[in-house]
């Protein structure tokens, strides 16, 4: 759908059954959702697709402890810490595994880090994740 003009895809909507039963709300919530598609850089679009492809790679298991346990301490995480957490996980996303265990074990690389920041940069950095994880749209 998203490969669509807004215009082909209100008609797709607009003729589905599937959807004309949701809910106004819930209509109304994947609208908006395109709408934001619509007007994502290129690069954005691309982070976005990349997120989606890792989130779809976790087992359930994975999926359930980043929902349970990450996203509520990352929420929770005062927004400077949150970009200091981004700024190591954009070093080590595209690190075979060993050099990012390497790197995850050295006290320069986690220095000024508590030991929840180290355990969820580990956590994050274990499924190649490259910024904030994204809750799945559900």
């Amino acid at each position: 759908m998203r490969s669509l003009s807004p215009q082909q895809r209100e008609r797709v909507l607009q003729n589905s059954r599937a959807f004309q039963n949701l809910s106004p709300d819930k209509q109304s919530k994947i609208r908006q959702q395109f709408n934001q598609w619509d007007h994502m850089s290129p690069k954005q679009r691309a982070d976005l697709q990349q997120n989606e492809s890792t989130w779809a790679r976790l087992t359930p298991e994975q999926r359930q402890h980043i929902k349970n346990d990450v996203m509520p301490r990352w929420r929770q995480m005062p927004w400077d810490r949150q970009q200091v957490m981004k700024q190591k996980l954009g070093v080590l996303q595209n690190m075979p595994e060993s050099a990012r265990n390497q790197r995850l074990n050295d006290p320069n690389f986690t220095q000024g880090m508590n030991p929840d920041e180290k355990s969820m940069l580990r956590d994050l950095s274990h499924t190649h994740v490259g910024g904030a994880p994204e809750p799945p749209n559900e």
